[in-house]
């Protein structure tokens, strides 16, 4: 039986107002952190500050992905898509990681070279920019915060990187004040750049999974049909299936086996089933098959038992 909704309808209730207008916020105010960090980066020569704009450039991305796909999951079905249009959710997600690793081996090229001719950086100008970038990023972080919806969360933790790469260049602009040291410069930016990196390869491999229909990794699927076999009048479960549609929509497939019921019982069971899906697993769209344990049908056709 299909938990299904009527066509012109969304997947999943995911597009809210409010969490679209926060979005909107932290993408017009990481867009200016972004533009005046290049802008800084290039007139105080630090490649600390031009790298850490790589990563405000991906969280950037990272947003409007978010806003994306709350605006996507708002739009209908139809016949061409019957799933909805959130997989382009996850092929901007794969183009995002693998430009971002491009990004970096340029990034760790020009840092290898500035290790050996360390040229002079302008602190001050540095230090103004960092310090403007740590301040936006504080806020919009505070504003991202606590919330359940897994976009926004998402968004969040790519926020709070950007915060801790603006303290990191915050930091190294203080030492070769101190120091003197402008060696510290290119290492600061390739200790950023390996950050860059691990985030963009987790991106990737999440990425790659959605494709793949991999299971999602916080289902455990032993549990999950245990929980299914707790149900009365369920006696067994085949043919079960798990997979995201998107990073926050999740789908299960499995034949159930029964006893000889009515289809009003079986109405009963699939709600059952659908309550504990989603509460304990965030599996939102079900297809479930009854099976009758007493019929023996399994492996004839419909056509063949009724005759």
């Amino acid at each position: 039986m299909l938990t299904s909704r009527k066509k012109g309808e969304p997947l999943q209730n995911t597009c809210g107002q409010e969490s679209g207008k926060k979005l909107k916020l932290a993408i017009v105010l990481t867009s200016a952190i972004l533009i005046a960090e290049v802008i800084g980066g290039i007139i105080s020569n630090s490649l600390a500050l031009l790298t850490d704009a790589a990563h405000v450039f991906m969280d950037t991305l990272a947003l409007g992905l978010s806003l994306s796909a709350i605006t996507i999951a708002c739009r209908p079905l139809d016949d061409k898509a019957t799933f909805g249009y959130h997989r382009a959710e996850i092929f901007a997600a794969l183009i995002n990681a693998l430009l971002l690793v491009i990004v970096v081996i340029f990034i760790l090229m020009e840092a290898k070279e500035r290790l050996v001719s360390q040229p002079e950086i302008r602190t001050f100008e540095m230090l103004v920019v960092a310090s403007i970038g740590l301040v936006v990023n504080l806020f919009v972080t505070l504003t991202l915060r606590g919330h359940h919806d897994l976009n926004i969360r998402g968004a969040y933790l790519h926020v709070l990187g950007d915060t801790l790469s603006s303290s990191a260049v915050i930091v190294g602009g203080v030492l070769i004040i101190i120091t003197g040291n402008y060696i510290i410069d290119p290492i600061l930016s390739i200790i950023i750049s390996c950050f860059i990196v691990y985030s963009s390869l987790r991106l990737l491999k999440e990425s790659v999974d959605v494709l793949m229909e991999s299971t999602p990794k916080h289902i455990d699927i032993e549990k999950l049909k245990k929980d299914i076999l707790e149900v009365e009048g369920i006696h067994g479960i085949h043919d079960l299936h798990v997979w995201s549609i998107c990073s926050n929509v999740h789908a299960l497939n499995a034949h159930l086996l029964v006893d000889s019921i009515s289809v009003k019982d079986t109405e009963k069971i699939t709600s059952k089933i659908n309550k504990r899906l989603l509460d304990g697993f965030k599996i939102s769209h079900t297809t479930l098959q009854f099976e009758c344990n007493e019929c023996g049908i399994s492996g004839i056709s419909d056509s063949e038992h009724m005759k």
